[in-house]
């Protein structure tokens, strides 16, 4: 009885260590906070003691006050405050500031200062500010940002300070959590790292829309944009109508092979220009990608490793108002300033490409494959764009062009060593444009190959789900 005690002690030490370490659920999670809690609220005062019943004021004060381990509560009511960080939390020992459950708290700005750590914000909405939103400033780490609100200004999140391809004025920004949070409406790019590097980010189960508004195409206005960095995870987001790209990733990591970069089961619907760039590597898998108005997907201006697998995308370059006729994705396409294709390693399978371009804007078009690509695995996917020319694959020395019979009669496989298990053949979409609805009939012949989404993220009702 005596081992067996000790051993079931053990398991329960273990994994509560473990709860602690991943931040567990909102229960869990409040065990990370060993310090005192404080309240504010609009009725407080700052000359206050700052408990329940003799809230302070102002959430700076609070800021100017707590020490590691502290919970700030903070009650219903506008606070018109650009709230500053200085104070940080310790590893395994952070600082909470969040509206107290069930209340609604509005304020003007959040930023944390060069070197702020171990901070988590959670459950408001930050509105009214000219520039950003919520900005960490350079060598801030392990910050989490979680159900927040962010409308208007020139960027909703902003991470690390100085001009675009330039080093960092005040220093890198890594390990951050943002999740459970709507981007909205700002002026230019909604959650942007300029010029970086972000690294170890996570951003999880975001809306992100209306960058740039609703106007010009804007290259400038994307969704989610982080110039350097490496292992950054993109998943379960809704990102749309956005007047840039939809996430664009690496557009500064000049040197290519860039590590850790995961795109998945995203929902990036109606971006004017491209839906994904994976600049300088990375693996995009189980997105759903429709509506762009222009290429759907971009790879590799910068050598790398690209995965692309198990993707839905169709519809795209469509709506003649913002749309430009381009490939459905373009891989290693000669770079603006050098004119050379990178070195790409390209897996693509499962992935289906279908109705992309409207005969509006151009007409049906395939994908282009440039003369970098070392195709490494194809096979299983889908082409149902354009009869003539469903592949442009110019590291093909002779004819380079494949038209749908050439990708199920074996003229593809013979020129690559690839394609088992290619079709070309309509996918069967529940619905066309405008009420575009990619979910896969039952009698689909893509799911007998298992191409496109898979279901759980076709049926998720995100995009419903999202204020």
């Amino acid at each position: 009885m005596g081992l067996y005690r000790a051993i079931t002690l053990l398991l329960l030490t273990l994994v509560l260590s473990q709860v602690l370490i991943s931040g567990g659920a909102d229960g869990a999670e409040e065990t990370l906070y060993r310090g005192k809690t404080y309240h504010v609220s609009p009725s407080g005062k700052d000359t206050a003691s700052g408990g329940q019943e003799s809230p302070w004021h102002s959430i700076q004060h609070a800021a100017n006050f707590v020490s590691p381990g502290d919970r700030v509560l903070i009650h219903s009511g506008a606070y018109p405050e650009h709230v500053m960080f200085r104070i940080s939390g310790k590893e395994g020992n952070p600082i909470l500031f969040s509206a107290a459950p069930g209340e609604k708290v509005r304020v003007k700005g959040l930023e944390l200062v060069k070197g702020i750590v171990h901070l988590n914000i959670a459950d408001m909405k930050v509105e009214g500010f000219k520039f950003w939103g919520v900005s960490l400033d350079g060598k801030n780490h392990h910050i989490k940002l979680r159900g927040l609100t962010v409308k208007g200004g020139e960027a909703g999140l902003h991470f690390t300070s100085g001009d675009s391809g330039s080093p960092p004025e005040q220093g890198p920004v890594s390990d951050v959590i943002v999740e459970n949070t709507l981007v909205q409406d700002p002026q230019y790019t909604a959650i942007d790292c300029t010029p970086g590097p972000c690294d170890r980010m996570i951003f999880r189960h975001l809306e992100v829309t209306g960058a740039g508004g609703t106007g010009e195409n804007n290259w400038g206005a994307d969704g989610l944009a982080i110039e350097r960095g490496q292992h950054i995870l993109v998943e379960d987001c809704y990102i749309h109508d956005n007047s840039g790209d939809g996430i664009d990733l690496n557009s500064r990591d000049t040197a290519g092979n860039v590590s850790g970069i995961v795109v998945r089961r995203n929902h990036v619907v109606r971006n004017h220009r491209n839906g994904i760039k994976l600049w300088a590597g990375g693996r995009m898998e189980h997105n759903i990608i429709w509506g762009q108005g222009d290429a759907a997907v971009i790879l590799g201006d910068w050598a790398g490793k690209y995965d692309v697998l198990n993707n839905t995308i169709a519809f795209n370059m469509w709506d003649p108002k913002y749309s430009d006729r381009n490939y459905a994705l373009v891989a290693a396409y000669p770079n603006d300033d050098t004119g050379i294709s990178a070195n790409m390693q390209l897996t693509l399978r499962n992935t289906i490409f279908a109705f992309n371009s409207s005969n509006a804007v151009g007409g049906p078009t395939g994908i282009y494959l440039g003369k970098g690509v070392r195709l490494i695995d194809e096979g299983n996917n889908l082409y149902w764009s354009q009869d003539e020319n469903e592949i442009l694959a110019e590291f093909i020395a002779a004819e380079s062009e494949f038209s749908r019979a050439q990708i199920v009669g074996g003229t593809w496989a013979a020129a690559t060593g690839q394609g088992k298990g290619n079709m070309a053949v309509d996918p069967l979409f529940t619905a066309g444009w405008p009420k575009v609805d990619v979910r896969l009939r039952s009698e689909s012949p893509a799911i007998a190959i298992n191409a496109g989404a898979s279901p759980d993220v076709l049926s998720s009702g995100l995009e419903k789900r999202m204020p």
